[in-house]
Order: structure tokens, then C-alpha cells, then sequence
């Protein structure tokens, strides 16, 4: 047994040294790339630019101000007193509606969402789109793990759903990236939440989790009898290779989180130096502006560069000033580094595959949801025998991939992954697309078609709604 702890101990010791080698490299070429290549470490921002991040933060996160046409900003404070910022349509609501939670991902705020949530054939329903904690004008937390994020998303969609769902209407969530994976955990984990649950370019984290393992101990197997006789089983050593490259695809994809989780303050330094060069890159994807061939097709404007500034940074001084100060305390305390540090903690502190111990107030308020009634074809098996895999989703889900996505490997994400959802849901995987799914054009359109079946009919087919070439339901069950 104490050989066997030993040889566990030493394997994670090694993987640790693995991952902070393939970080500092990681860390060492792009600071060398931004900063001095491309010249940010000498770069000092104009007055141009400091009047469009201004003029962008008034726009989105002055608090006497619609952000978007029609909404209005708002806040929900918890049992524990912390206050999460959300934007809402609810002006003139006179008839009662079909709601829609959006939950961004990293490293953005409720302004991922714009475009869908100002479509105007999803003004009939009521919209809700929240910036998660730590994030745009939502509150810190103490720590980032599965415990404090997962109730705190919660006891939001919670008192949303009260506020708001009316008897006989439905209620979904949208999210994507970091909120995709959050929702794959309440799908999971508290599936009375939602009557479907949307998921964009995220995986189901105990499925892509599982599918890892599985390659990499078939991967050991293999090189263990590759090793007996390697002079006899050089394909063994070939299949090893091929059963886990999808663990190298996605550990070449995950760099940043590699980098994330250094030791302080190199995240930091990472995530900020040369004037938040990096955000500047991950905006410049968000955009769009990626070509296949890995180059740029052009620099953003700088407008376009202020307003995603804007989205990921959050209120600015004067925001966090005005209006009688509604915004958190701790809003104000991330301004010098545009909430950098707190992002990266949703990558650190095992919010992934942690352990979600629910309150007792939060079982009594999943306890009380009533059935739904939306939920056609599924069934309740799931929740009584706690059936299927571990971290199967236990409510319809409709979840989107894009074949360019550069966060997930493919294999890893969806191999198998019909077993890991329930009844009435379904897999739509889009070939021109890849991971901002909300932002670029055609998944725009897949996105907002997916969003409107679900807050109506959802008697009517799915496909008939996503007729397209370049869609196809890999899943539909």
C-alpha cells in the first residue's frame, strides 16, 4: 500500500512539474511575443483611447441609463449580502412571459449577450442576463470553488425565478464557456432549475473528465506491454500516441489555464502586462478576427478595442461613483487591474470537478420547485435511481460546439457523449463556427434560432428550426 501511495504521490509530483514547465514556456514566449515583438511593453495608452473606454463604460454601466435598448440595470442581494448585477426587460411588462437566464463565461460580463438579447424576435419573452461573481458589477467572493460559486448561482436563478415565473411559463438557462460548464453542474446537480438548459462551447466536466482518463490509462496499458517486448510491439507504440493525442490537443489548447494557476503573482503579471495584451488577444478571437491560418486579419478599431474592453473590465471609477454607489465595494477594488486577478480564480480554486455540498436552504428550495411540465420526452428515472454516468445532465439540454473551437478538444468533449445526457435533448455541432458562439455571425443566428424554439414550442423539431449545411444534430434523442 505504501508502495503504491509512493508511486501516486511521485506520479502527481510529476505532472505537477509538468504543467508549471509548460506554463513558464508558455508564459516566456508570449511576454517575449507581446512585449517586446509586438512592442506592449512600451505601449502607453492615448487619450483617444482612454476617452472611447470612458465614453464605453458610461454606454454599458452607468446605472441611470438603459445599457441595452429596452433593459434596465438591477441587483440581486443574497441571504449572505452579497449583490450580483444583472440586466433585465422587464419595463411595461404587462402579460406574463417565458424567461431566459444568461450566464457569460471568461472574461466577459452580461454584454457577451448583447446581440441576442436585443433581437427582436426575443423581445416576447422576459431576459435576464447576470454577470457572474467576480465579474463586470457583480460582487467578490471569498473563494471560487464549487461550494460558493455553484449556491451563489443558484440562490440567484432561484430568486429569478421567483421574482419573475409566473405559473404554467417556462424557464431556461443560456450560457456559455465558464457558464456553460456552471450550468452543466446545475443540469446535473440541481435540474429543477431550469426547464432547458442551453450550453455553448463548454464541456460537461465530469464527461470530458472521464474520457481523459479513460484514454490515459489505455495509453499506459499500452505502453506497459509496448515495453515488455518493444522489439516485437512497435505498433502498440503508435496506437499509445493515437489514444492520447486528444490529451495533448487539449493540453496544447489549455495553456492559459496552466498559466492561470502559477504560482502568484505570475498569473497576474501574465494577464496584464503590456497594457492587457492578452485580453486584447482573446478580444480580438471574440471579434472574430482570427484567420485559419493563425493571423490577424486586422486590428481592431479603437472603438471596437473600448468596447470589449468595456464588456471584460466592468464600471469604471465614475460608475462605481455615481448613483448613490449601488454597485459593490468590490467592484471598486478591482478596478486597478480590471478584475484580472479575481477572474482567473474560477480556474484555481476548483470550481471544475469540486465538490458541491448544497446548503440546507438551498435542498428545501430545489425540494419545492413543482415539476415541470415543459419537459417532453424526459423522464424523472434519472433523479430517483441516479442512473448514467457520473455528472450526467438530468434535464433537457441543447448544447453547441463549433468545429473551430480552440478551447476544447473535440474527442474529449463529445465522444460518448450521448450517455451523458437525458431525454429531449440534443448535440448541434457548427462547421463554420468556433468558441465565441455569441458573437460570431453565423452561430449568432444557430444560437438565437436554438434560444426561441426553446422559450416556445419545443414540440416542433428542432432540425426543422436549424436547417442548414453547415449545422448538424449529432444528438437528438
Amino acid at each position: 500500500m505504501n508502495t503504491n501511495r509512493s508511486s501516486g504521490l511521485i506520479e502527481r509530483l510529476a505532472w505537477r512539474l509538468l504543467g508549471v514547465s509548460w506554463a513558464l514556456i508558455n508564459v516566456t514566449i508570449l511576454m517575449f511575443l507581446g512585449g517586446v515583438v509586438q512592442g506592449r511593453f512600451f505601449k502607453i495608452t492615448t487619450k483617444e483611447e482612454k476617452a472611447e473606454l470612458e465614453a464605453a463604460r458610461n454606454r454599458y454601466w452607468s446605472l441611470d441609463r438603459e445599457p441595452l435598448p429596452g433593459f434596465r440595470h438591477s441587483f440581486c442581494t443574497l441571504r449572505n449580502g452579497l449583490k450580483l448585477h444583472y440586466v433585465v426587460n422587464d419595463r411595461g411588462v404587462e402579460q406574463v412571459k417565458n424567461v431566459a437566464v444568461f450566464l457569460h463565461g471568461f472574461p466577459d460580463s452580461f454584454l457577451l449577450w448583447r446581440h441576442l438579447l436585443t433581437e427582436e424576435t426575443l423581445q416576447n419573452y422576459l431576459l435576464i442576463a447576470v454577470d457572474l461573481p467576480g465579474y463586470g458589477g457583480s460582487d467578490s467572493l471569498s473563494t471560487y470553488d464549487a461550494n460558493q460559486v455553484l449556491e451563489t448561482v443558484t440562490e440567484f436563478i432561484l430568486a429569478m425565478r421567483a421574482q419573475y415565473l409566473k405559473e404554467e411559463h417556462k424557464f431556461i438557462i443560456v450560457s456559455h464557456d465558464w457558464g456553460g460548464l456552471i450550468a452543466a453542474r446545475l443540469a446535473s446537480e440541481a435540474n429543477q432549475l431550469a426547464d432547458r438548459f442551453v450550453i455553448a462551447a463548454a464541456v460537461i466536466p465530469q464527461h470530458a473528465y472521464s474520457n481523459a482518463v479513460t484514454k490515459y490509462i489505455s495509453a499506459l496499458q499500452m505502453l506497459h506491454t509496448y515495453f515488455q517486448r518493444p522489439w516485437k510491439n512497435f505498433s502498440l507504440l503508435k496506437n499509445a500516441y493515437r489514444t492520447v493525442k486528444p490529451i495533448l490537443s487539449q493540453i496544447r489548447r489549455s495553456f492559459y489555464v496552466f498559466c492561470f494557476n502559477l504560482p502568484y503573482p505570475l498569473p497576474t503579471v501574465f494577464t496584464t502586462f503590456g497594457s492587457f495584451w492578452f485580453l486584447n488577444v482573446v478580444h480580438k478571437s471574440e471579434l472574430g478576427l482570427l484567420k485559419p491560418d493563425g493571423q490577424w486579419e486586422r486590428e481592431m478599431s479603437v472603438k471596437e478595442a473600448a468596447d470589449f474592453l468595456a464588456m471584460s473590465a466592468g464600471p469604471g471609477t465614475s460608475q462605481t461613483t455615481d448613483v448613490g454607489g449601488q454597485y459593490p465595494e468590490a467592484v471598486k477594488r478591482r478596478l486597478s487591474d480590471h478584475g484580472m486577478s479575481e477572474k482567473i480564480r474560477f480556474y484555481r480554486e476548483g470550481l471544475f470537478g469540486g465538490i458541491w455540498e448544497k446548503s440546507i436552504e438551498t435542498v428545501v428550495a430545489l425540494s419545492e420547485i413543482p415539476p415541470s411540465q415543459f419537459r417532453f420526452g424526459s423522464s424523472s428515472s434519472d433523479d430517483l435511481f441516479d442512473s448514467g454516468p457520473p455528472g450526467k445532465l438530468k434535464a433537457p439540454a441543447t448544447i453547441l460546439y463549433g468545429r473551430n473551437d480552440v478551447g476544447f478538444d473535440r474527442r474529449l468533449a463529445l465522444d460518448g457523449i450521448s450517455d451523458s445526457i437525458s431525454g429531449n435533448s440534443q448535440v448541434v455541432f457548427l462547421d463554420n463556427s468556433g468558441h465565441w458562439l455569441p458573437y460570431e455571425k453565423e452561430s449568432r443566428v444557430v444560437l438565437k434560432s436554438i434560444v426561441e424554439w426553446a422559450l416556445g414550442d419545443e414540440r416542433s423539431a428542432l432540425k426543422e428550426k436549424l436547417a442548414s449545411e453547415s449545422v448538424t444534430l449529432l444528438v437528438d434523442q
